[in-house]
């Protein structure tokens, strides 16, 4: 016997029905896989990000004491070589206060950007 039009139709639906579920299944898992990925990419970035601020937030400060005590070594007082090292940061804020517009705020909108949207290698 030849099957209709519409036997045929009956026996495809319910085949498009598991294949359309399915698909929004695989879909999920996708997005729920890659959620996953972002999520510990960020926090990975994160960490070391911290671990680096940290470390150079150290690095300056002690820096800064050794540059301070030399130079109190050299003026022939500690008071001295801190109020030059007080000296030396004021100017830095200055210079950074009045060139924010121009300069660090291009700066460090361009640095974020790429490193917010940095491609895998």
């Amino acid at each position: 016997m030849a099957e209709t039009t519409e036997e045929k139709q009956e026996q495809a639906s319910p085949d498009i029905f598991v294949l359309i579920k399915e698909y929004i299944a695989t879909r999920v898992e996708l997005i729920r896989l890659t959620a996953i990925e972002r999520a510990t990419v960020v926090a990975s970035n994160l960490i070391t990000d911290t671990f680096v601020f940290l470390t150079g937030i150290l690095t300056f400060l002690f820096a800064s004491f050794a540059l301070a005590l030399w130079l109190g070594e050299l003026t022939g007082s500690y008071a001295a070589g801190f109020g030059i090292m007080t000296l030396i940061y004021l100017a830095l804020t200055l210079i950074v206060l009045f060139t924010k517009d121009k300069i660090v705020d291009g700066f460090l909108n361009d640095f974020l950007v790429k490193r917010i949207f940095k491609r895998k290698k």
